[in-house]
């Protein structure tokens, strides 16, 4: 059992969390700031048309075990103020350090034992965040070690990778018309422009753009804030994981200063579900749609469960 507070964190523009707390005798608990990762998703981890609840059920399943947990809506989305199109990295990362400071203030949050729990961008970021405001641990899931200009890119290339592997009529389609070349070609134009702009938002195509948030992710190196990392580390990627290089996790645990620990998880995906196939980076949202009922991966469960209670004594 446990008690679910939604809450205002006072920053730039007010941001909407559910807080959960056990319910137990203790005065105080340690408490875990769940950073999301990119795009619209609510603090529960959900889009519109696809409702998985990563964030909600990793909060419940972390406050069973004794900890405090702090979810919101990033800046922009959901019942959180601001533009999410005019919201950069830093923004996000600034917002992080107010839920830091929230949880610090709460009666109920013992401000010596605070964790950061970032999944994918949640997992660029946490390192950033803590260099502005010292936490006791971070726990990053699906994050990269590799400078952003660098990962994106690669996602990039997959999705073109797969088009030109299509068979039949529209293989022929896209190689006669030379599709690949010139999405190729017309991103890096836009990604060009972008770069060389100061605008926060940019109509390209007809399609509005967070451009502050594209200009800074591409400026963006995990591995500078890694390095200055000093606090225990427990980092995990899924082996089923083709957003980011599964084998990331181990290099984000070399790269940090203090203690680490890492894990690659059989058949784990980036939502943390058992995929027996092949994920597609073209069909992915379709992939992840199939899986929207499934339970969150127990061995990941089971990798938390044990790094926090050695965290905990």
């Amino acid at each position: 059992m446990n008690k679910t507070d939604e809450v205002v964190i006072q920053a730039t523009y007010p941001l909407s969390g559910t807080l959960t707390i056990p319910i137990d005798s203790n005065p105080a608990f340690p408490a875990i700031l769940i950073i999301s990762g990119s795009g619209k998703g609510d603090r529960d981890g959900n889009l519109k048309k696809m409702k998985i609840n990563i964030y909600k059920d990793l909060a419940d399943f972390l406050t069973l075990k004794g900890f405090v947990t702090l979810r919101y809506d990033k800046r922009g989305t959901s019942k959180s103020g601001g533009n999410f199109l005019e919201t950069g990295l830093t923004d996000l990362i600034d917002d992080a350090v107010e839920c830091i400071k929230f949880l610090r203030s709460h009666p109920k949050v013992d401000n010596n034992k605070i964790i950061i729990l970032g999944h994918s961008e949640g997992a660029l970021i946490a390192p950033a965040v803590f260099k502005k405001i010292s936490v006791s641990g971070l726990i990053l899931l699906a994050g990269a070690a590799e400078p952003s200009k660098e990962l994106l890119p690669r996602q990039n290339e997959l999705a073109y990778a797969e088009l030109n592997r299509k068979t039949g009529i529209k293989g022929w389609l896209i190689r006669t018309f030379k599709i690949t070349e010139k999405a190729r070609k017309q991103n890096s134009k836009i990604i060009n422009k972008i770069i060389h702009s100061d605008k926060e938002v940019m109509r390209l195509k007809g399609v509005k753009l967070n451009a502050k948030w594209l200009r800074e992710i591409y400026a963006y190196n995990v591995c500078e804030y890694l390095a200055e990392v000093t606090c225990p580390v427990l980092a995990i990627t899924g082996e089923k994981d083709i957003q980011v290089p599964p084998e990331h996790a181990k290099l984000m645990a070399e790269m940090v200063k203090g203690e680490a620990e890492w894990h690659t998880i059989p058949d784990m995906n980036h939502i943390f579900r058992k995929y027996e196939g092949q994920h597609t980076m073209l069909g992915l949202l379709k992939e992840y749609k199939t899986q929207i009922n499934q339970p969150i991966d127990k061995e990941l469960l089971d990798r938390l469960s044990t790094w926090l209670q050695g965290y905990t004594k």
